[in-house]
């Protein structure tokens, strides 16, 4: 059923049509922006190839906004605006119906603007759309929700209360303007946010809504198949409900930092071990100057890593790890402009050395950088980006463009993230100015550093200095280093085309890969494939290698040598990275996988380098890449890695436990920590050696990109010692019969996590379309009955996890309320519930399902990254008809609910077929 259509009104004023609005030549939706009576602002996208439609509301309002005495006041608003409707008045009724119909909705609030979006299966938008513009103009906001969502508000503060992020964003807070909004706190908890009798959330929540939220500070995004008529029609209909007017914009008239603010040290410690030092300089807002991108460009040239940059001088004195350029947050009257860097145990003892070398290179800049060719070689990497760029999904394009046309002009709503008008020499300079140790706080994280300041709501010690006097001259004058300004890149001289456009013939053909047997332990599969007009390419390579995955030992030696490697091809192939090259090296459970992508026309080129650089590092003239120091700075931030796994959310742990537990060659990251601290130098290079022994390859290039231009390659990997044969590791996941009771895993996190895991029999393609029901079925009915109404925490769900073609369903939730033993019963009980909540799902209901989950599994691909990452996964999961997807659609099809039923049934009346794993804190007092 849809909402009926009502005739255009004539007050609708067009903004823009689709010619008007700067697009990318490789964009084939159409745009158009309107303006309802109301002065709610309309982007309307046709996408005649979508299955899906989406819309969403960006409302200039945020954290900024709240009162003084309820802070995290719109955080709330945000949680409550779900929660019924005058027009809907069940609370789980726009959840329920989202998820019936293939659909997904999720909400953010920031610092001055909210964002509320939703995707569904384009014949249920007109009515999923009412439902939701509802939120924006009759919200119940009960009373008697306020309550449970404080508590999910609650949940999702001590969720957070050991995030290192926001340990240090809250400090920032305390350390700012106390009259600038910046330094309320966003999130809220039952402190901030009290609830009672005479003072009722429930009318201060209306007070906020009617203050703040109508048409004339909202944007309003549609996307989908539907004509651009019809998508205005939508548009008129439900969004002209929306009240026009409210209040003004906030004014933000106090400056982020007071002067006594500036020129400071911040010293914080963390919970984890960490060696960090920021440097922030104070910048004026930036929103006029997203035309030129000055920012950008600073940070461009700041965060250049390649050889004889400031990184690269830095890391040559053993200073630091990493640095990365032009963070910070923004808003209307401000902007911090961040340089980020991970120290070494050395730099820590060099901390005016570095921030030295930092101010070196900023004269450097001043002196040499401000050059027109430097600033349009950046604008040209990102017109190529633009130009090519590969098509977002409409779930995600809608909740972008509601923001961008809150601060972009109408036609750069797309473009605004791109343009690069020109180098504006007073701008720059300005800010080149701004960035002085007057104008700094330098912000150093350790767990040995000295104290003297608690912050109050996250507990996070710390302590402000001054920056001495002695230490302002220095960086007033600086030294000059031995570290040069970017040259010329090679790989922005040519720009970007098709190498081969496609052809009728091309269009005709069966896009599936064909293979070549090099020789008996290397395969080459390849599809030339120029179907999304894209002159990319990517290039999998994976090595089969027995001698990586035979112990944890190995395995971690793996991981190191990985490491290091990037860590050597980082610097080497930089230009590459900057020109829209990429690539990442990685262990797996079979042995080592290359990944290359990027512009087609240098893909084999840059593969020959990094081959040519692994096998010289496995060689014995490896010294030359594999340097001591690095290795030894790579090891402990490894090891420190590992070790502080326990610090992670209990359910990031127990899904780790869980693979640890089912798939071969996989091995505990405190198996991995123990193994790599008892390595030495030495061995690690006698591993390296050996890790290439006997290795199977398999190649697999796709995209603008014809076989021969990998013959070079394919010669290049007959260099090394191939097995006699083609060798895969048996990677099948253990039964559950098999293995031992897992014992409760004991964290160092303060929550208590259960996950409940459901395992299938068969490998079938009938069971994992069983599967896929289940999940579809479970996964909103469990969140409703746990979190919703239970309220036993802040993460709770469900996932389908095939695993080698075995299907697996993961139930979940994490709880700071309750110990492990309540969350097992409740998990237990529910799962009786659920077997009489499937009982009840009609003909109707089932048939919806199948079709939601047969469009998700035969959607075309989105992008040639999305088809080359679906075929490499074919390949290395030996489907080599490619057609394993289809087959599950097909077997979907011929499902009753009565299969349903009888598959539920077997899997929660045998106990080898379930394992629940339990986590909880190791202080925990569950009589407290």
């Amino acid at each position: 059923m849809t909402t009926p259509l009502q005739p255009t009104t004539t007050e609708t004023r067009l903004i823009l049509d689709d010619s008007a609005i700067i697009k990318s030549p490789a964009d084939t939706r159409s745009y158009q922006i309107i303006e309802l009576p109301n002065q709610l602002r309309c982007v309307l996208v046709h996408d005649q190839t979508a299955n899906q439609s989406s819309a969403a509301l960006a409302v200039g309002v945020g954290h900024f906004h709240d009162p003084q005495a309820t802070q995290g006041l719109a955080h709330l608003l945000e949680h409550m605006l779900f929660l019924g409707t005058e027009g809907y008045p069940d609370a789980q009724g726009f959840q329920s119906y989202i998820s019936a119909h293939g659909g997904s909705h999720n909400a953010w609030t920031g610092t001055e603007y909210s964002n509320y979006y939703f995707s569904i299966n384009q014949q249920y938008f007109a009515p999923a759309l009412d439902r939701f513009i509802r939120f924006f103009y009759e919200p119940l906001l009960q009373q008697d929700w306020v309550e449970k969502e404080l508590q999910s508000i609650e949940a999702e503060f001590h969720l957070k209360r050991n995030d290192e992020l926001r340990r240090l964003y809250q400090v920032h807070k305390a350390t700012a303007n106390p009259k600038h909004p910046f330094t309320k706190f966003s999130v809220g908890n039952l402190s901030t946010l009290t609830n009672t009798k005479e003072r009722p959330l429930s009318a201060a929540l209306q007070q906020f809504f009617k203050r703040w939220y109508c048409a004339k500070r909202m944007t309003l995004v549609l996307c989908g198949p539907q004509s651009l008529a019809e998508l205005q029609q939508l548009a008129e209909l439900h969004g002209s409900r929306i009240p026009s007017g409210c209040a003004d914009a906030l004014l933000l008239d106090e400056p982020l930092y007071e002067a006594e603010q500036l020129g400071l040290m911040v010293q914080v410690k963390p919970l984890k071990e960490a060696q960090r030092l920021i440097l922030t300089f104070a910048l004026p807002g930036i929103d006029d100057d997203y035309a030129n991108k000055t920012t950008s460009f600073l940070a461009h040239l700041l965060g250049y890593e390649g050889q004889q940059s400031l990184l690269s001088y830095l890391r040559e004195h053993n200073w630091v790890n990493s640095l990365a350029a032009g963070g910070g947050i923004s808003g209307g009257n401000f902007k911090d402009f961040n340089i980020n860097m991970q120290l070494t145990n050395q730099g820590l003892t060099h901390i005016d050395d570095i921030i030295a070398a930092v101010f070196s290179y900023l004269q450097l800049i001043a002196n040499e950088g401000l050059q027109a060719w430097r600033y349009n070689e950046r604008r040209v990497s990102v017109m190529n980006a633009f130009n090519y760029q590969e098509p977002a999904k409409l779930s995600d394009i809608a909740p972008q463009l509601a923001i961008n046309l809150h601060h972009y002009c109408a036609e750069d709503i797309i473009f605004g993230d791109y343009r690069m008008d020109g180098l504006f020499l007073p701008k720059i300079r300005n800010f080149l100015a701004l960035m002085n140790s007057h104008n700094m706080r330098v912000t150093l994280i350790h767990q040995q550093l000295e104290t003297d300041q608690v912050e109050p709501i996250y507990g996070t010690h710390y302590r402000v200095s001054a920056l001495t006097p002695a230490q302002h001259q220095r960086f007033a004058q600086p030294a000059p280093i031995a570290a040069q300004l970017p040259q010329a890149n090679p790989y922005l001289s040519t720009p970007w085309q098709l190498q081969h456009p496609p052809t009728e013939t091309d269009s005709k053909r069966l896009l599936q890969p064909d293979c070549q047997q090099v020789t008996s332990a290397l395969q080459h599969w390849h599809l030339t494939d120029t179907s999304f007009k894209q002159p990319k390419a990517h290039v999998y390579c994976g090595f089969y290698l027995p001698q990586v995955i035979q112990s944890a030992q190995h395995f971690a030696n793996a991981r190191l040598w990985c490491e290091l490697m990037l860590d050597v091809l980082n610097e080497e192939c930089y230009d590459a990275e900057i020109a829209g090259l990429n690539f990442n090296l990685y262990p797996q459970q079979q042995g080592l996988t290359l990944h290359v992508s990027g512009p087609a026309q240098y893909v084999p080129q840059l593969l020959q380098d990094i081959l040519g650089y692994l096998h010289q590092a496995t060689s014995s003239s490896n010294a030359q890449l594999l340097v001591p120091q690095r290795w030894a700075n790579l090891r402990q931030r490894l090891i420190t890695n590992w070790r502080q796994a326990l610090l992670h959310k209990p359910l990031n742990l127990l899904f780790t436990h869980l693979n640890v537990q089912l798939q071969p060659h996989t091995f505990s990251v405190q198996d991995l920590a123990k193994q790599l601290e008892a390595s030495d130098f030495a061995t690690f290079i006698d591993a390296g050696q050996q890790m290439f022994s006997q290795a199977s390859v398999e190649l697999f290039s796709h995209g603008d990109l014809r076989p021969d231009q990998l013959q070079a390659v394919l010669q290049q990997l007959q260099q090394l010692p191939l097995a006699a044969q083609m060798q895969r590791a048996n990677l099948t996941p253990y039964r559950f019969a098999q293995l031992d009771p897992a014992p409760a895993l004991v964290t160092q996190h303060q929550d208590h996590a259960l996950l409940a895991v459901l395992q299938s029999s068969s490998n079938t393609t009938q069971a994992q379309a069983s599967f896929m029901l289940l999940q579809y079925f479970l996964n909103p009915r469990l969140f409703s009955a746990l979190r919703t109404e239970q309220q036993l925490g802040y993460l709770v769900g469900s996932s389908y996890m095939p695993l080698q073609q075995v299907p697996h369903l993961m139930l979940y939730v994490q709880s700071t309320k309750y110990p492990h033993q309540h969350l097992q019963q409740a998990m237990n009980d529910y799962l009786k519930v659920f077997a009489e909540q499937l009982a009840h799902i009609d003909s109707t209901e089932f048939s919806k399902a199948q079709r939601a989950i047969t469009q998700q599994l035969t959607e075309n691909d989105a992008s040639l990254r999305a088809r080359s990452q679906r075929l490499w996964s074919s390949i290395t999961q030996q489907d080599e008809n490619f057609s394993r997807l289809q087959v599950i659609a097909t077997s979907l099809a011929s499902l009753t609910l009565n299969d349903i039923h009888a598959e539920y049934q077997q899997l929660t009346n045998n106990p080898t077929q379930q394992m629940f794993l339990v986590s909880h804190p190791q202080s925990f007092d569950s009589s407290a």
